[in-house]
């Protein structure tokens, strides 16, 4: 699950409580059967079913960066140790710096090393807490790719925290949104994403456009405001989606598809998202192919 929503939202909060980094004024947070207790309960915070990877990583700076991960596997054999720590730096990309004390890093290598540690050992709740921010894209692909396959195996839960939508959408099954510490959406992602409650809501996880009843023809069969995303208005589109006539004034490329800026008739704004670049001026009865609110 992915936890989404502004600064300040309450996001990290809720994850430090679901931890055990924080003594609940009301209610509880318990794993199986057992209640999670604050700092004011346990002299070492946290609970040891749970790996958290925040934004203040964790890590031992006197101790080489495999010694950092030998220390998340007491209790196995040294065998063991080898075939893990290698096969974390290896997909860290961090083989080259195996013998160097943690000191030495840089802040985004430690915070690597951060996160190798919180994967060696998969516990049964992995909580995230924008974990990546300092990651280049692939590498940030390539450690998501890692982590559910191994949650999988494992039967592992985990919820990640992120400002960024795309990541949310990309890499969660489910998405909760926050806003002002309470929860305010929560389901399946594209349900969310497609069904948002409202409009603040629709913004914080993407483009969207409001369609209003005198943009459609056959108005009537709209809702005052409808929220539909961009990639949902088709510029050639079946012959029951509804009809807007629309005229195109602006068209631009973003790295994935064109961007096209229209107006409808009656003098509202709609961003379009198409595969193929459009010409300034056309006019179209682009078509809703799904209605959202």
């Amino acid at each position: 699950m992915a936890l989404v929503g502004k600064s300040g939202s309450g996001k990290t909060t809720l994850l430090k409580c679901i931890y055990g980094l924080e003594d609940l004024h009301e209610g509880d947070v318990y794993i199986h059967k057992e209640r999670v207790l604050g700092p004011s309960y346990n002299l070492i915070p946290g609970h040891k079913a749970m790996s958290l990877v925040s934004q203040d990583f964790y890590v031992l700076d006197n101790h080489t960066v495999e010694e950092n991960i030998w220390d998340k596997l007491i209790g196995y054999t040294t065998e063991a140790k080898q075939k893990r720590s290698s096969q974390l730096l290896k997909l860290l990309e961090l083989l080259s710096l195996r013998n160097t004390k943690a000191r030495f890093l840089s802040s985004g290598q430690k915070q690597r090393v951060a996160i190798a540690r919180a994967l060696a050992l998969i516990p049964e709740v992995l909580l995230l807490d924008e974990p990546f921010s300092n990651l280049d894209k692939i590498l940030t692909d390539k450690l998501f790719s890692f982590i559910i396959k191994e949650v999988k195996r494992h039967k592992t839960s985990v919820i990640l925290i992120t400002h960024v939508a795309e990541e949310a959408l990309k890499y969660a099954d489910r998405i909760a949104v926050l806003d002002c510490g309470k929860i305010i959406q929560t389901g399946e992602k594209w349900k969310v994403f497609y069904q948002p409650k409202n409009v603040k809501l629709a913004g914080l996880l993407g483009d969207y456009n409001i369609i209003r009843k005198e943009d459609v023809e056959k108005g009537d069969q709209l809702k005052s405001k409808t929220v539909i995303r961009p990639d949902k208005i088709n510029l050639k589109p079946s012959k029951s989606a509804l009809k807007i006539p629309v005229t195109i004034n602006h068209c631009s490329y973003n790295g994935k598809c064109y961007e096209l800026l229209a107006e409808t008739k009656s003098g509202h704004s709609l961003k379009i998202y198409s595969d193929k670049e459009v010409q300034e001026g056309q006019e179209f009865r682009a078509g809703l192919e799904s209605l959202l609110i």
